[in-house]
């Protein structure tokens, strides 16, 4: 009975996020769109895989073995709060928890004068749960710890452009490219991997031109060869021009809580993802697992 209440209770929240995000109430045993299916991964989908791609510092490990490390941004420290370092010689760096989404600074030489801030910042990081939070059970157990990593900066010295590469079965389906303007992290535009522009967007269209990247066919190589035997990862690529580097896979992309435009934006994705027999495996494992 405990058992079935879980269930009841998470899929209960399911509904009531889902609901408040799209003004629907999602299919959640024959999902049609990305985002249901999303849902349907949170609730039902226990990929051993999803822990190691939430832990930032796992999926460096699992990028390495599988493609080399030259495709990671170097890593400077990693540890606790009271072990941060403000060496003069490694700053600018970007500090980031390991076992959450979002919890990215910029540690910069104007920080020196207050470290106790960061310290602060970075503390109450650690202390939040970032799977009882987004629901998203990839996240469940992580060790809570801090990284420094070299900034990216693509040839011109800004930031560079970030390919979100979403991967279905092995195969690059769908580019969405997200940039930076005035500090703000943008979301640009969806392409095909022949750089064809879609006419997708979320709350704000960008009109402007997004050129073919130079490195595009290595992108989607690196990409498909990170999403062998996995049904959907998104593998988000900093492309810095002379070079690409692997930033993240995603499992959870969004939370699937993110409103497409057009509609029919959701269901297109939604069928490049061949969600193998839903609804038994809901069952399954409504029948044999705890929540």
């Amino acid at each position: 009975m405990r058992r079935i209440e879980g269930w009841l209770a998470a899929i209960r929240g399911i509904r009531r996020s889902y609901m408040q995000a799209h003004g629907r109430l999602p299919k959640l045993f024959r999902p049609r769109r990305f985002t249901e299916k999303m849902q349907w991964r949170k609730l039902f989908d226990r990929n051993a895989l999803f822990g190691v791609f939430c832990d930032k510092l796992a999926t460096r490990d699992w990028v390495a073995a599988r493609i080399g490390a030259e495709y990671l941004a170097p890593v400077y420290w990693t540890g606790g709060v009271d072990e941060i370092p403000f060496d003069a010689a490694l700053l600018p760096y970007v500090l980031k928890s390991t076992h959450a989404s979002g919890q990215v600074m910029f540690v910069t030489q104007d920080m020196m004068a207050d470290q106790a801030a960061v310290r602060r910042r970075a503390a109450a990081w650690l202390q939040i749960d970032y799977f009882a939070l987004s629901g998203e059970p990839g996240y469940k157990n992580i060790p809570p710890r801090l990284v420094a990593e070299q900034i990216v900066l693509a040839e011109d010295g800004g930031a560079p452009e970030e390919r979100r590469m979403f991967v279905f079965d092995g195969k690059v389906a769908v580019i969405n490219t997200v940039f930076a303007e005035d500090g703000i992290i943008r979301n640009g535009a969806f392409h095909t991997p022949c750089w064809e522009r879609l006419d997708w967007h979320f709350t704000r269209l960008v009109t402007r031109a997004f050129p073919r990247p130079k490195r595009l066919e290595e992108m989607i190589r690196v990409a498909e060869l990170l999403g062998q035997g996995i049904d959907h990862i998104r593998v988000d690529i900093y492309d810095c021009g002379d070079r690409i580097l692997v930033g993240e896979l995603t499992a959870y992309a969004w939370g699937g809580l993110s409103r497409f435009n057009p509609e029919g934006a959701d269901l297109a994705l939604g069928r490049f993802w061949r969600l193998r027999w839903p609804l038994l495996r809901a069952i399954a494992a409504m029948t044999f697992r705890a929540r």
